[in-house]
């Protein structure tokens, strides 16, 4: 499927503008429309146990209704630099909730790194997780602190033989069609030797016309997986890791297992999840 429609998380973070950039740049790239949503901070009525006065509660309303107001502009604007079709929101409610829902109807949703800096909006681990799970849609995690990318030509791909895994190939492959080189990944744990499946999807992408390479990483140490992608993805100067989201157990914290964690919460570049 052709990225079409990109929907991209909006907040009041010092992250946000980079990552409004770097989406309306990824929407002209792939002649996609831009939908913004920005999911305002509504002050509660108690806080530090007592009710806010009415002065303090109007205050930060004003800011919150200042922060919209920059934010939207700010959205604006990318839309006419890079000559895109932009859609914005700004609905109040539950934020995972609406944001899932508002993905659904689209191509891709990006957001920002987990508690990203300067803000109250920021989603967390939990909440990105409940989009993951619950959207339908890749979801593609932009870090803070590091220099975005101006094009995603070098890839890695995380594979370890899973339906996820699987399942985030077909949804990055409007990118991974694009990439100059792909880098697929497997962590071997069998003495046996390699997982076959690795060379058998590489073999796959090589039938696509997509330049791709099997690098196999020894699990050799205590470094758990999401560490050993980010090394991989660093080592290779990627552009872009593309990984599944999964686990074993029903609950949430099974189902967003320790890998994702690690790689959203530390993360260095771009990363696509699917779920």
């Amino acid at each position: 499927m052709s990225l079409r429609r990109i929907c991209v998380h909006v907040d009041d973070t010092a992250t946000s503008a980079a990552r409004l950039r770097f989406s309306g740049l990824l929407a002209r790239q792939h002649d996609a429309s831009l939908a913004g949503i920005y999911l305002p901070h509504r002050p509660g009525a108690v806080h530090a146990g007592q009710p806010e006065s009415s002065g303090t509660r109007y205050q930060m309303e004003g800011r919150s209704q200042a922060a919209l107001h920059a934010a939207e502009h700010l959205f604006k604007e990318v839309c006419a630099e890079h000559d895109v079709t932009g859609d914005w929101r700004s609905p109040f409610g539950a934020p995972t909730t609406i944001l899932s829902n508002f993905a659904k109807a689209a191509d891709l949703c990006i957001v920002g790194q987990p508690d990203s800096p300067g803000g109250v909006a920021a989603l967390g681990v939990d909440g990105i997780g409940d989009i993951i799970v619950s959207a339908g849609v890749p979801v593609l995690g932009l870090p803070h602190n590091v220099t975005l990318p101006r094009e995603i030509r070098r890839i890695v791909v995380a594979w370890n033989g899973s339906r996820e895994a699987r399942r985030a190939i077909g949804d990055a492959w409007q990118l991974l069609g694009r990439a100059q080189d792909i880098f697929v990944v497997g962590i071997n744990r069998a003495p046996a030797g390699d997982d076959p499946s690795l060379a058998d999807i590489v073999r796959l992408m090589e039938g696509h016309g997509l330049r791709a390479k099997a690098v196999s990483v020894r699990q050799d140490t205590e470094a758990s997986d999401g560490v050993q992608l980010l090394a991989v993805s660093e080592e290779h100067e990627a552009d872009l890791l593309v990984m599944g989201a999964y686990g074993h157990g029903p609950t949430r914290e099974r189902v967003f297992g320790g890998a994702t964690r690690t790689v959203l919460k530390h993360m260095s570049t771009p990363v696509l999840l699917s779920h």
